[in-house]
């Protein structure tokens, strides 16, 4: 794969990763009425971790170690992805989006076991997709026991 295909391979991607975040942006006056658990960060940090889950599949591309099972997976992970947004942002579901992030971080989880034998790079930018996964697990659970 040639670096302008893998280039444009990543934004797109990259852009997929953001889907939900153009549909349903920041919750505005409901979210900043939340109480939240101690640590919360900005949302200006989640494009960062869909850009290392974006380098992790072009690498799997590049290295043609991407088959049909690893790229099922990573589209899970994708709508789980999505689904925590439109729950949490557009629904205002605490405890589903809660639930949510479970999935996430067992997605993350398990496509770092599948990808790391072939691809250990692919597998290694995942690691901190994987601890953000479970710091948002942390965050979610939190609101969603301050807020009941």
């Amino acid at each position: 794969m040639k670096i302008g295909t893998s280039a444009l391979l990543f934004f797109a991607l990259y852009a997929l990763y953001s889907w939900a975040t153009f549909l349903y942006p920041e919750g505005g006056d409901w979210y900043e009425a939340l109480a939240k658990p101690p640590g919360t960060p900005p949302a200006s940090f989640f494009p960062v971790v869909w850009g290392l889950i974006s380098l992790s599949i072009v690498q799997l591309a590049r290295s043609r170690q991407m088959d049909a099972e690893t790229l099922l997976l990573f589209f899970i992970n994708w709508a789980v992805i999505q689904v925590f947004t439109w729950l949490f942002v557009e629904k205002h579901l605490l405890l589903p989006a809660a639930v949510d992030t479970v999935l996430v971080a067992y997605s993350t989880w398990l496509l770092i076991r599948m990808i790391r034998p072939r691809k250990r790079v692919a597998a290694y930018l995942l690691m901190p997709c994987l601890l953000w996964a479970l710091y948002t697990a942390y965050l979610s659970w939190g609101i969603f026991l301050l807020n009941r």
